[in-house]
């Protein structure tokens, strides 16, 4: 598996049906309940029929092509109701392609009858992860967010012990002349570098060596890299970090 979690090896592959077994239940499961939870929450009680069983991805479809003028390319969209109401909110209107997802029902309805062995191709299954943005849903782009918060969580260990390493190879007494020798190349000047920063407090070394490349998202926690051990702080960590202390400020 790539490590961007991908299980689709190749993103450009013809044949998605190959790269992974299952992928047509999948991937009918995915877009009935994706298509189900968007319809409940614009026009709640469309998703069922008399009876209260949820329709079929087709009918979902149905039922938003009845709400919905499509595009050009066939694709309705959803604006984002609520992106107006959230505070420094990015809209995220949810493109539904028709004509990809029904092509996939297509595809996997040859696998559930036994008339073929399906042809799932990267269009369809990006046509599925589209459906994310609805509000309803999102729960892909909340997993993705915890990894990347996860592995720069795991960077930032490596990169202090790393560090940590690196002093006790060049011992206390190179440290301190090294501390002592630094130029901050990142240093303030009212012409030439307006957004510059004073040297921080570096944890591992533990000296006023931290050359800071811009400030966390209230402005208490800096990123970049000390200029002598060499340990580095991501946007992400100094925002968790400076959250930390805006919360224990307030």
């Amino acid at each position: 598996m790539p490590e961007d979690g991908d299980p689709f090896v190749d993103r450009e592959a013809a044949d998605i049906s190959t790269a992974l077994v299952g992928a047509e239940g999948l991937f009918d499961t995915g877009l009935t309940n994706g298509l189900a939870a968007i319809v409940a929450s614009e026009w709640p009680g469309e998703e069922a029929n008399a009876n209260g069983f949820t329709l079929s991805a087709s009918g979902l479809l149905g039922v938003m092509e009845c709400h919905l003028t499509p595009n050009t390319e066939g694709i309705l969209v959803i604006p984002d109701s609520r992106a107006g109401r959230r505070h420094n909110s990015v809209a995220r209107d949810t493109r539904i392609d028709v004509p990809a997802l029904r092509d996939g029902v297509a595809v996997t309805q040859q696998v559930r009858h036994a008339r073929g062995t399906g042809d799932l191709k990267r269009r369809h299954i990006d046509a599925l992860l589209a459906l994310d943005d609805h509000p309803s849903l999102r729960k892909l782009s909340e997993a993705h967010e915890d990894r990347a918060w996860e592995d720069d969580m795991a960077e930032d260990t490596r990169s202090q012990t790393q560090a940590a390493r690196f002093l006790n190879l060049i011992g206390d007494e190179e440290t301190a002349r090294r501390a002592e020798a630094v130029d901050n190349p990142n240093e303030y000047h009212p012409r030439h570098n307006p957004d510059g920063q004073d040297l921080a407090f570096c944890p591992v070394c533990e000296y006023q060596t931290f050359c800071v490349q811009g400030l966390d998202l209230w402005g208490r926690v800096g990123f970049g890299q000390c200029l002598v051990c060499t340990y580095t702080r991501s946007p992400r960590v100094a925002d968790q970090e400076g959250y930390g202390e805006h919360i224990a400020n307030l």
